[in-house]
C-alpha cells in the first residue's frame, strides 16, 4: 500500500480540515512526522488506519472518541484517503458514527457510520461500494492483511510502544508477543523442544533395545568365540559370552557383522558335517537293504531244501498214486464203449418189442396178400408204409413252422397294439403336462412384464425417494436453523444493547477521569510556568473537579467489560450470520428442488413431517420394486418355454412311435393272414390228391389235429 493524499475533517486533534500530500513528502525518499505534543502526529496515523479499517489502534479505538472536541457543531467528522493498493488507485471516504444537530427543529440526532469506496478510472472516480461489509472485504483483499496484522506490522500503536519502552524484559517480551502475534513462534519453539525431548527419549529407548539385543545375542553365542563378545574380547571359557563392557556405550559396529560371519562359518561347517552324515546314512541304508535281500534269498533256499527233502520222503507213495492214475485213465477210455454196448442192447430189445406191437396193430386190410402168406412177406410193405408216414410227418413238420410264423406274427401284432396303447397313454399324459405348462405361461409372462416395468420404475422411485428424504432433512434442518436464528437474533439484540450500555458507561468513566486529570493538572499550574500540554504561559481558565473521581483501574475495568460485551456480541452476531446463511442455503436448496418453503415455523415443521412420511413411503415402494427379481422371472419363463418346447417335441416323437406301432401291428396281421392262407392251401389241396385207397379217414383227422395243436 502506498498512500498519496490524506484529508482529515473534525477528527482527533484537528477541529477543521487538514490535508496531507504524501507524494510531495515522499519525492525525496523517506520523510519524518515531528512536532510538539498534541500537534496531531498520532491523529494522522489514526486517520489513515480509520480510513482503511474503520477503527484506530490501541486504547483510542476502545474509547470510540474520534470526533474533535474543537470542531464546530455543524461540521461532520470525515476521513478521506487516496492510496494505491494491489496495483489499483483507490479513494476511501469514511465517516464514523457521530452526533449532529437536527436539520429541522432542535435537538441532537445520531448519524450512522458511512463509507464510500472509489476507484480511479482515467480522470474520473468510479464508485465501487457504499456498504461497510463489502467495502471492508474489498480493502482487506487489496491490502492483503487484516486490521490486527496492519497494526502489528505496519502501524505500531504509540501508547503500546511507550509502554514497551518503560517496561522490564518480561513485560517487553509479553508486549512484543501481543503486538506482533508471536504466539505461533513460541508454539513452534515449544513444539521443537518437545520434539527434541521426544527424540532423545526415542534414541535412549533405541539404545536400550540395542543393548538388550546385544546382551541376548552375546548370551546365546558360542562361549569360546571371540566374536561373541560385543566389545570384541573373548568370552570366559566356562560361561556365556561376555556382555557389554560399558553399560552406557553401544557395542562396536563391527561386532554384529563379525558375529554374523562367525555364525555363518559355523553354520557352513555344520552343514558340511550334516552332508557327510547324510552320505554315511545313505551308504548304511544301502548295506542294510543288501543284507535284507541276502537274508530273504537264504530263507527261500532253506524252504526249498526242506521241500525237496519232504518230496524225497513221499516219492514211493507218489509213484503208487501215479500207477493208479494211469489205470484209471485206461479204464475211462473203455467205459464209453461199454456204456454204448449196454445202450445198444437195451435199444435192440425195445425195437423188438415195438416191432411186435406194430405187427399186432397193423390191420389186415393194410397188409398185402403176399405179406399174409408168411412172416417175412409183409416187411417190405411195412417199410414202404412207414416211409410214407415219415414223408407225411416231414411235410407236417414243414407246415408247423408256417403255423409258428403265423402265431409269431399274431404275437408281434398284439405287442405292437399294446405298445401303441401305452404310447397313447403317454401321449395323453404328455399332452396334459404341456397344457398345464401353457396355462402357467400367461401369469408368469404377466409377472415378468410387471417386473420389467418395476425395474424401469425403480431408478425414478429411488431418485424421488432420495429427493423427498433430502428435502425432509433440509426442511427439518431449516426449522432448526430458523429457530436458532430467532434465538440468536434476540440474543444479539440483547448483547448489542448491553454493549452500548457498557460503552456509554466506559465513556462516562473516561470523561470523568479526564476531567479529574484536568483538575489535577490545573491545580499544579502556576502563572508564568509553561503548560506541560500546550506550552502556554497563560492560564486564563482553570478546571475544577466537580464530579466523582475515577481511577485508572475503574476505567480499564469498564473498558475491559465493554470489550468483553463487544466480543460476545460479535460472537453471537457471527452465529446469527451463520444461521442466516444456513437458512438461505437450505431455502434455496429446497426451492431449487421444487419444494415450497413456508414462512411460519409450524407450517414448516408440518411440511417437514409430511415430506419425511412421503420419503418413507417412496422408499418402501422402492424396496418393494427392488424385491421383484426380473432375472429370476425371466429365467423361470425361459425354463417354462424350454419345457413346453421339449414337451411338444416329445409329443411329436410319441405320435410318430404310435403310428409306427400301429403300422407294424397292421403289417403283422397281414403277414399272419398270408401264412394261414398258405397253410390252408397246403393242407387241403395236396393232402386230398395224395390220399391212398383203403386209408381210414381217422388218420387224416389225427394228422390235422397234430399240425394245428402247436
Amino acid at each position: 500500500m502506498r498512500p498519496h493524499r490524506l484529508r482529515v475533517t473534525a477528527f482527533g486533534a484537528f477541529g477543521g480540515t487538514v490535508e496531507v500530500c504524501f507524494d510531495d513528502l515522499a519525492s525525496a525518499g523517506l520523510f519524518l512526522l515531528h512536532g510538539e505534543t498534541g500537534a496531531g502526529k498520532t491523529t494522522l496515523l489514526d486517520a489513515m488506519g480509520f480510513a482503511l479499517y474503520g477503527r484506530v489502534p490501541g486504547e483510542r479505538g476502545k474509547a470510540r472518541r474520534l470526533r474533535s472536541d474543537h470542531a464546530a457543531a455543524g461540521m461532520p467528522t470525515e476521513v478521506q484517503l487516496e492510496a494505491t493498493m494491489g496495483g489499483r488507485r483507490m479513494r476511501i471516504t469514511r465517516k464514523p458514527e457521530q452526533q449532529r444537530p437536527k436539520r429541522r427543529g432542535g435537538g441532537i440526532t445520531t448519524e450512522q457510520a458511512k463509507i464510500l469506496l472509489e476507484e480511479a478510472t482515467g480522470n474520473t472516480w468510479r464508485a465501487v461500494s457504499t456498504r461497510a461489509g463489502e467495502a471492508d472485504d474489498e480493502i482487506k483483499d487489496l491490502m492483503g492483511m487484516s486490521a490486527e496484522q496492519f497494526y502489528q506490522v505496519v502501524l505500531l500503536p504509540q501508547g503500546q510502544f511507550a509502554q514497551f519502552l518503560h517496561s522490564d524484559a518480561a513485560d517487553r517480551a509479553r508486549l512484543l508477543q501481543k503486538l506482533f502475534g508471536t504466539d505461533r513462534f513460541r508454539a513452534v519453539e515449544e513444539w521443537l523442544a518437545e520434539r527434541r525431548r521426544t527424540t532423545a527419549r526415542a534414541v535412549e529407548d533405541a539404545k536400550q533395545s540395542v543393548k538388550e539385543l546385544s546382551a541376548r545375542v552375546a548370551q546365546v553365542a558360542s562361549p569360546g568365540d571371540p566374536a561373541a563378545s560385543p566389545d570384541g574380547a573373548a568370552a570366559s571359557p566356562g560361561g556365556p559370552a561376555a556382555p557389554l563392557g560399558d553399560q552406557d556405550e553401544l557395542p562396536d559396529r563391527a561386532w554384529a557383522p563379525r558375529l554374523a560371519g562367525a555364525a555363518a562359518a559355523e553354520a557352513a561347517a555344520r552343514q558340511a558335517e550334516v552332508g557327510a552324515c547324510r552320505a554315511e546314512l545313505g551308504q548304511a541304508q544301502d548295506r542294510q537293504r543288501a543284507a535284507e535281500r541276502l537274508a530273504e534269498r537264504q530263507r527261500r533256499r532253506t524252504d526249498a531244501l526242506r521241500t525237496r527233502d519232504q518230496l524225497a520222503q513221499d516219492a514211493p507213495g507218489i509213484e503208487a498214486l501215479r500207477q493208479e492214475l494211469s489205470a484209471a485213465r485206461r479204464g475211462a477210455e473203455v467205459a464209453p464203449a461199454l456204456d454204448e454196448a449196454d445202450r445198444t442192447t437195451a435199444a435192440l430189445a425195445d425195437a423188438c418189442r415195438a416191432e411186435s406191437q406194430a405187427r399186432a396193430a397193423v390191420p389186415d386190410a393194410a397188409v398185402p396178400e403176399a405179406a399174409q402168406a408168411g412172416p417175412q412177406a409183409p416187411v417190405a410193405e411195412l417199410r414202404a408204409a412207414a416211409q410214407q408216414h415219415v414223408t407225411m410227418s416231414g411235410r407236417l413238420d414243414g407246415l408247423r413252422s408256417t403255423e409258428q410264423q403265423a402265431a409269431a406274427e399274431d404275437q408281434t401284432a398284439a405287442a405292437a397294439r399294446s405298445a401303441a396303447a401305452a404310447l397313447a397313454g403317454q401321449i395323453a399324459a404328455e399332452q396334459a403336462k404341456a397344457d398345464a405348462r401353457r396355462e402357467q405361461r400367461p401369469p408368469l409372462s404377466g409377472r415378468r412384464d410387471q417386473a420389467r416395468e418395476a425395474a424401469e420404475r425403480l431408478p425414478g422411485v429411488r431418485a424421488e425417494a432420495d429427493r423427498y428424504q433430502r428435502a425432509a432433512a433440509d426442511m427439518a434442518a431449516l426449522v432448526q436453523a430458523r429457530t436458532d436464528a430467532a434465538q440468536y437474533s434476540q440474543a444479539y439484540i440483547a448483547a448489542k444493547l448491553e454493549h452500548a450500555e457498557l460503552i456509554d458507561e466506559a465513556a462516562r468513566l473516561r470523561m470523568a477521569r479526564i476531567d479529574g486529570m484536568r483538575a489535577e493538572l490545573a491545580a499544579a499550574l502556576v502563572d508564568g510556568a509553561p503548560c506541560p500540554v500546550c506550552g502556554s504561559l497563560d492560564h486564563p481558565e482553570l478546571c475544577e473537579l466537580t464530579g466523582e473521581q475515577v481511577t485508572r483501574d475503574q476505567e480499564e475495568a469498564a473498558v475491559a467489560e465493554a470489550a468483553t460485551a463487544a466480543e460476545r456480541a460479535e460472537t453471537i452476531g457471527a452465529r446469527l450470520g451463520a444461521a442466516d446463511v444456513r437458512v438461505s442455503d437450505l431455502s434455496a436448496r429446497l426451492e431449487g428442488a421444487g419444494f415450497a418453503v413456508a414462512a411460519d415455523l409450524p407450517t414448516l415443521a408440518a411440511e417437514a413431517g409430511r415430506l419425511a412420511a412421503a420419503g418413507q413411503q417412496l422408499q418402501a415402494e422402492a424396496g418393494r420394486l427392488a424385491a421383484i427379481r426380473l432375472p429370476d422371472l425371466q429365467e423361470a419363463l425361459d425354463d417354462l418355454d424350454r419345457d413346453i418346447a421339449a414337451a411338444d417335441k416329445r409329443l411329436v416323437e410319441l405320435a410318430d412311435r404310435h403310428r409306427t406301432e400301429l403300422r407294424q401291428a397292421a403289417d403283422a396281421d397281414q403277414r399272419a393272414a398270408r401264412h394261414r392262407e398258405l397253410l390252408a392251401s397246403q393242407l387241403d389241396g395236396p393232402r386230398a390228391g395224395r390220399r391212398r385207397p383203403g386209408r381210414r379217414p381217422g388218420c387224416q383227422g389225427r394228422h390235422r389235429g397234430r399240425v394245428r395243436g402247436p
